[in-house]
């Protein structure tokens, strides 16, 4: 946050804390001030003019009691109703799951968003969190998308919080160069940004250089939120890393790309996905995200040529989404599908054509009626993004 925000931050948390404790002083000096006037008028009784201010100080003092603490939380109210934001906690929330990796919490937390509104980051979470639960290629337009939140492409210039999230994923795709980068630069601008360094130690544990760990955990150490965590990967480092930490650094490296010439991070979205996964076919992260690409630029010749790499990922069967992207790309062209060739169910097939035949019922008078029973029946489906929904390249 700039100096602003954190002003008006401190401000929100210190009003109360500042208030009582304002009150409580003057509630003493006030105090101390009226028992000596009461003292004071016992001498005097008697005298002209201290009539009129015993007569005087009971309403004022009902005044003070009364309008005075009302004020601070008069203030508070109008702050919170100005402030408030119906993402605010769920876009915190998702920040924190996705920085713990409960990826469960982000999906169920996504399915409680309202509809009208949505978050790039929350959104580029909860397509993270659908990869890690293993629901990408099939729940991936069952919750509200912003394409740009794949690889968050929405700013010209990108913010801090971009590229942090940048490099995370980028580190877990295996683009480690490009996140060392980001993650770097983070520190230049930032200073002492504890997140920032523990990515750094962990790139250069990856990348076999420990020593040059260590220096960034030292350094997080001097960090209060953080000092546990480097103090405990520093044990790591000397005593042995856990199994779960190593199978996470080998796989990795496995994903690795070779960047000797460098990185820019200019290239396409999709250029650099299909580099990654050029470069390991194993890399079953890169090939979810490169077909969630091709899935919203609507480029299903894409996704046909690249189904022959299920087979070598595990794929058990093709997802569903990849189904309806095959059938579109047939259907479009009027050619008749090869369903033993490319295994589809015949589910998937009766979907579609019961989709053809609602969709071909607009053109009559009951269009509304006919677009609102596609919409119960097919709105998470790929039939209805790619026929309803317009986007250009990605």
């Amino acid at each position: 946050m700039d100096t602003v925000l954190k002003a008006l931050v401190l401000l929100m948390y210190g009003l109360v804390p500042l208030t009582v404790l304002l009150v409580s002083v003057g509630k003493n000096a006030f105090g101390w001030r009226r028992k000596k006037t009461k003292v004071h008028s016992k001498e005097t009784k008697g005298i002209r003019g201290y009539a009129g201010t015993e007569r005087a100080s009971p309403f004022l003092a009902v005044i003070r009691k009364s309008v005075a603490p009302a004020v601070p939380v008069a203030l508070m109210a109008l702050g919170l109703y100005f402030s408030h934001n119906s993402l605010s906690k769920p876009y915190v929330l998702s920040n924190y799951y996705s920085r713990q990796k409960h990826w469960d919490k982000i999906v169920e937390l996504s399915r409680r968003l309202p509809k009208n509104r949505i978050n790039v980051y929350v959104n580029h979470d909860t397509i993270r969190a659908l990869y890690h639960t293993g629901r990408l290629p099939y729940d991936m337009f069952c919750y509200p998308l912003i394409p740009e939140a794949i690889l968050l492409t929405h700013e010209e210039r990108q913010s801090d919080l971009t590229q942090w999230k940048l490099s995370d994923i980028f580190l877990e795709l295996g683009h480690v160069n490009i996140a060392q980068k980001l993650a770097s630069e983070l520190v230049t601008t930032k200073g002492h940004l504890g997140i920032a360094l523990e990515e750094l130690a962990w790139i250069n544990i990856i990348k076999g250089h420990p020593d040059t760990a260590r220096v960034y955990l030292m350094a997080l150490k001097k960090d209060l939120i953080y000092r546990r965590r480097a103090m405990s990967l520093l044990r790591s480092l000397d005593g042995g890393l856990a199994p779960d930490q190593a199978v996470v650094i080998n796989r990795t490296r496995s994903c690795m790309r070779d960047e000797t010439a460098g990185v820019t991070g200019s290239e396409p979205v999709d250029e650099t996905l299909a580099v990654l996964l050029d470069h390991n076919p194993s890399n079953r992260m890169a090939f979810e995200y490169l077909m969630a690409c091709y899935l919203v630029a609507k480029r299903v010749d894409k996704i046909l040529e690249n189904v022959q790499r299920l087979r070598d990922l595990g794929y058990q069967k093709i997802p569903t989404l990849y189904e309806e992207a095959i059938l579109i790309y047939y259907g479009t062209r009027g050619l008749a599908v090869n369903l033993a060739r490319f295994n589809i169910r015949p589910e998937t097939l009766q979907r579609y054509e019961m989709f053809m035949q609602l969709a071909n019922t607009m053109q009559g008078t009951n269009r509304q009626a006919a677009f609102q029973r596609l919409i119960r029946d097919f709105g998470t489906s790929y039939f209805f993004y790619f026929a309803f929904t317009w986007r250009g390249p990605a």
